[in-house]
């Protein structure tokens, strides 16, 4: 049996060092240019061979022995957003943070790629190291990184995501789906304004987009199976600028999160079928556009046995099943055509009530969290 935990604690403070300096000089989605650069450099000096796609970058180590080719992903992109923690590695790129925790992501990913290469002996076949640019935004990273080949060759993938509303040293998975599509729509509507004292001189453009943002919290409930998950959220509504105008035009949009396939196509169907009924019977015409985002993540369900054995025998951490969530990941793309598993890494420190959430000013994370990630990929690689 291999002892993970060891490998992983002689990489782990320099596997934090990385985070530190990734957290400091954060790049949004498509310009991760200094950290593509930064991680080439990381990866020369432990002599790791790497290609890159647009600002990711691919390394590879081959074994001596034969066998699977395995790779693990980390994302590098950081977020819109002002950081507000007072720490020594704060962001000092104004409004952009890592708030999502990619920075551990890849350090854990920079700490594995030092266990190889420090260890070769270890490898049976080839690992591969996937340092992804752009999960946040659409059409994301990782469908240039299919298109360009990079699942070819692989036999299965893993990734993590720090999460925390889990202790660390907990690990959440799910055989089956982990995290939802991220579906978005966009409805325009044009009508005839007028004034709010002779509103029928008018084609009221307001009143048919109130109408469509209560017809469509019909579509979940009438149109989904309860035992599915599924989401239809409307986020903006713009519409108006004076008190006793009514507006031309009326614009509304937001989100569709599912955890199964079948029903993205009957919701996209029922948008379009209820705004062409509203333009109809008000007059009006309207404007759809539907975009279709990062498909379900879905886990291996052998896979993730394997790895979860793996942790229960090779850590001292504990893997829980946890409800899917309705986030999205364009992870998912990769397990479209490989056996794959990803997983919740628990980042929140223990006896401590709350943690600031992904996406928010104050994210940060229990450092000791990234060790873990480092294991769970190790669990990984010596399972399957």
């Amino acid at each position: 049996m291999k002892d993970i935990t060891k490998l992983a604690a002689q990489v782990e403070q320099e596997a934090i060092a990385h985070r530190r300096h990734l957290h400091t000089y954060p790049e949004v989605s498509f310009k991760e240019v200094e950290t593509s650069t930064y991680i080439q450099k990381v990866l020369d000096e432990y002599g790791i061979s790497y290609t890159t796609i647009n600002n990711s970058v691919i390394g590879r180590i081959k074994g001596k022995k034969p066998g699977k080719t395995i790779a693990f992903r980390a994302d590098i992109d950081a977020l819109p957003i002002q950081e507000e923690n007072d720490v020594p590695y704060r962001s000092k790129n104004a409004g952009v943070m890592h708030a999502c925790g990619h920075d551990a992501h890849t350090a854990a990913l920079l700490g594995l790629a030092r266990v190889f290469s420090s260890n070769p002996e270890l490898i049976e076949g080839e690992v591969v190291f996937v340092f992804q640019h752009a999960e946040e935004l659409l059409p994301g990273g990782a469908i240039v990184l299919v298109e360009n080949g990079l699942m070819d060759d692989i036999d299965t993938i893993f990734g993590f995501h720090v999460w925390p509303d889990i202790e660390t040293g907990r690990i959440g998975y799910s055989r089956g789906a982990l995290m939802a599509c991220t579906d978005r729509f966009h409805i325009s509507i044009k009508g005839q304004g007028g004034h709010g004292s002779t509103p029928d001189r008018t084609k009221d453009s307001l009143l048919a987009g109130a109408s469509l943002v209560q017809q469509f919290q019909s579509i979940i409930s009438r149109n989904v199976s309860p035992q599915i998950a599924a989401v239809l959220s409307v986020c903006y509504f713009n519409a108006g600028s004076a008190f006793n105008i009514i507006p031309d035009s009326c614009e509304l949009g937001g989100t569709i999160r599912t955890t199964d396939e079948e029903p993205r196509g009957l919701i996209k169907q029922r948008i379009k079928e209820i705004c062409e009924g509203m333009a109809s019977s008000y007059g009006l015409e309207v404007d759809i556009t539907y975009e279709m985002g990062y498909p379900v993540l879905v886990n291996d369900a052998d896979t993730v046995d394997k790895v979860v054995d793996g942790i229960s025998q090779m850590t001292s951490s504990k893997a829980e099943v946890v409800a899917p969530v309705m986030g999205g990941e364009d992870f998912a793309y990769f397990t479209q055509l490989k056996p794959g598993a990803y997983f919740f890494v628990g980042c929140k420190e223990a006896g401590k009530e709350s943690e600031s959430a992904i996406h928010t000013p104050h994210f940060d994370i229990d450092e000791k969290a990234i060790k873990v990630g480092i294991e769970v990929f190790l669990a990984g690689y010596f399972s399957v």
